[in-house]
């Protein structure tokens, strides 16, 4: 996989990402593009890096990039560097599709999404709003973010967490204290997960990124960041975007027996997308299979690559061309 670093810029913070290129690019060709985003806390040296170096060995030009506040990518908010919600990952999301559509190794008229964990909901809001989009898998993420956290956390708990991310709200706005916590404070059943992200994947993948990561980010990762972040999860939900996305293709893909985001957002998911849509299941959990040469892995990169091939088409006042 070849690989460059780009800068483009998100409601005037400074983005920055790569475009990876399939070893088999020449020169002056145009080829369908897939943008490959992150969850949440991921970073794009982790997950997107890791889509992309499939998708890249399948023919597929990709991007991905830091979401604003996730260094070495900026903030808007010089006052408030840690602040980040799913509502501004959508404008980064956006925003960063445009740009890899313009970028000279793109066909702008076949571009797609992947969104991982809340990146996938967020890729939604992103898809049924941007026509421009012409498929996108949403993998082991949410269609209602209150369901999910209640699911998640019981009611006792999610009732506190509420409660508490009220108590931070008001904070914010009155002291312009951004509130900084863990980031996995208010993310439902992350124990098992997140200690898998930050004492294996970062460290095992591509042959261990953890150390660079820190170095990126010039403390160690993860970094706490505000609980605004909480608030975005709650507030978020894309059970009437879904439908707006046809007649573009919807690929749903989950753990089937993921705890952190519970099989019932994938099946909701599926349920409310229009045809053509298309249901995947991984025969595990999170993040437990997400490595170059896991054959779990390696069999979703084949079934995303073969949906791409399929669906990343020009669509025009909603008609295939």
């Amino acid at each position: 996989m070849k690989t460059r670093e780009v800068v483009f810029y998100s409601e005037g913070a400074k983005m920055v990402g790569d475009i990876y290129l399939p070893d088999d690019y020449k020169e002056g060709e145009k080829r369908p593009a897939v943008l490959c985003n992150s969850g949440w806390t991921g970073v794009n040296k982790c997950y997107p890096a890791l889509f992309a170096r499939a998708l890249t060995a399948r023919g597929f030009v990709c991007m991905g990039f830091d979401y604003r506040g996730f260094k070495p990518s900026e903030n808007v908010h010089p006052c408030l560097p840690k602040y980040t919600t799913l509502e501004t990952e959508v404008e980064d999301v956006a925003n960063a599709f445009t740009f890899m559509q313009i970028q000279p190794e793109v066909d702008p008229e076949r571009c797609g999404l992947l969104g991982w964990g809340v990146g996938g909901a967020v890729c939604v809001t992103v898809a049924a709003r941007d026509k421009e989009v012409k498929a996108i898998a949403t993998l082991n993420s949410f269609v209602n973010g209150e369901r999910w956290m209640r699911d998640g956390m019981g009611n006792d708990k999610f009732g506190k967490s509420v409660a508490r991310l009220r108590e931070d709200r008001i904070k914010r706005i009155t002291t312009n204290d951004p509130v900084l916590m863990h980031p996995y404070t208010d993310y439902p059943n992350i124990t098992e997960s997140g200690d898998f992200y930050t004492d294996h994947v970062l460290k095992e993948i591509n042959g261990g990124i953890g150390d660079s990561v820190n170095k990126d980010n010039g403390e160690e990762f993860p970094t706490p960041m505000s609980t605004a972040i909480g608030e975005s999860f709650i507030r978020f939900n894309v059970e009437d975007l879904l439908p707006r996305i046809a007649p573009r293709a919807v690929f749903v893909g989950h753990g089937y027996y993921n705890e952190l985001h519970q099989r019932v957002e994938a099946e909701e998911a599926y349920r409310l997308a229009q045809e053509p849509k298309q249901l995947y299941y991984v025969d595990g959990k999170h993040n437990e299979w997400m490595f170059d040469d896991d054959p779990k892995f390696q069999a979703l990169a084949d079934a995303l690559a073969a949906f791409y091939k399929e669906n990343l088409k020009a669509f025009q006042f909603g008609l295939q061309k």
